[in-house]
């Protein structure tokens, strides 16, 4: 009996035009990413093949950092990504034509600055005179301008080394650089090589966070894309909030990784929200449709770190983030489910 009521829901589905589960066409997407704990909610999606089982067919395309996702989005070689506050302002302000879709975490704790233990640095204002390595453009470019600021120094009172995260453990274990302001993992590695942090994100006031970045002509052309790729990421999110030891598990394989390092990122220096709490008023990143336009929440906090970009001579102009995020996907979303 319960065959034939089953195959009696197919047929009903079909008439109607709904599309049973496993059965609706795979959608081609080209998604790039990095090997930054902070897209955590990517992590878990591949390890439990969550965009296979929503229809993406996924086409991946490694980087190092935000700042080269530019190019990409260009040249029409990546549909969406993941990268952080800076590099999405710089993108907006440059030009580059994305759209910001949706709040991968709140990273307070998981980017900051370590210090070598042999380096005589435990705050900020002992920065003075050292070498300190970061990578230009990136988030942590402009977390690191901002302590030093605090610490009432300028740029020109350290050594900075613009340097990629490939070359950033063997010079911190040489002593070729004294302190480094990065993301995790690296923030992590670095304090597992006799480093100490000194500071982070949250803890000099300075949002930080990652955000996905989808191509404009690709989101106007592939709305059912973006829906599934939303489906994606909340499924991650409460795969993150209920199993953190086996999603952290399955991270430290991909990114060869210790299990603990992971899970202390997963459990205590950042959060990801599922999609409906990315629109309450009440998150720092909020994608609602009411904050963008009055320029709060998301809108908000980009438009800050513009400001701050504008000051540091990064960025000539501050965009109008209330045209640059675009809440209409999450809203279809959240309608729909």
């Amino acid at each position: 009996m319960s065959r034939w009521i089953a195959v009696a829901w197919i047929s009903i589905a079909l008439v109607l035009g709904i599309a049973p589960a496993g059965a609706q066409d795979k959608i081609r997407m080209t998604l790039g990413w990095q090997p930054t704990m902070n897209g955590a909610r990517f992590f878990v999606a591949e390890s439990e093949d969550l965009f296979a089982k929503e229809g993406l067919d996924v086409n991946l395309i490694k980087f190092t950092a935000g700042p080269p996702f530019f190019a990409a989005f260009q040249s029409r070689s990546i549909d969406v990504g993941f990268m952080g506050l800076q590099p999405a302002v710089t993108a907006v302000a440059q030009g580059v034509p994305v759209k910001i879709v949706a709040a991968e975490n709140d990273a307070f704790g998981a980017e900051g600055l370590v210090a070598r233990n042999d380096s005589g640095i435990k705050m900020l204002t002992d920065l003075r005179g050292k070498k300190v390595a970061t990578k230009r453009g990136s988030s942590a470019h402009t977390a690191l301008l901002t302590g030093l600021q605090i610490a009432g120094l300028k740029e020109g009172d350290i050594q900075l080394v613009d340097l990629d995260v490939t070359a950033l453990l063997p010079a911190f274990r040489k002593g070729d650089i004294q302190a480094a302001w990065y993301w995790e993992p690296w923030m992590g590695l670095l304090k597992r090589e006799n480093g100490r942090v000194v500071a982070t994100d949250g803890g000099i006031k300075l949002a930080s966070g990652i955000v996905w970045v989808a191509r404009e002509n690709w989101l106007q052309q592939n709305p059912d894309a973006m829906q599934r790729l939303l489906r994606v990421l909340d499924k991650a999110a409460l795969l993150i909030r209920e199993q953190p030891e086996k999603m952290a598990k399955a991270i430290s394989k991909r990114l060869e990784l210790d299990e603990e390092h992971v899970l202390e990122v997963l459990t205590k220096e950042a959060k990801w929200p599922t999609n409906k709490e990315s629109v309450a008023e009440s998150y720092p990143f909020s994608m609602a449709t009411a904050e963008t336009m009055a320029g709060r929440g998301m809108a908000g906090v980009l438009a800050d770190n513009a400001k701050f970009q504008q000051t540091a001579k990064i960025i000539d102009t501050v965009p109008d983030f209330s045209k640059a995020v675009d809440p209409e996907p999450l809203a279809q979303y959240l309608g729909r489910n």
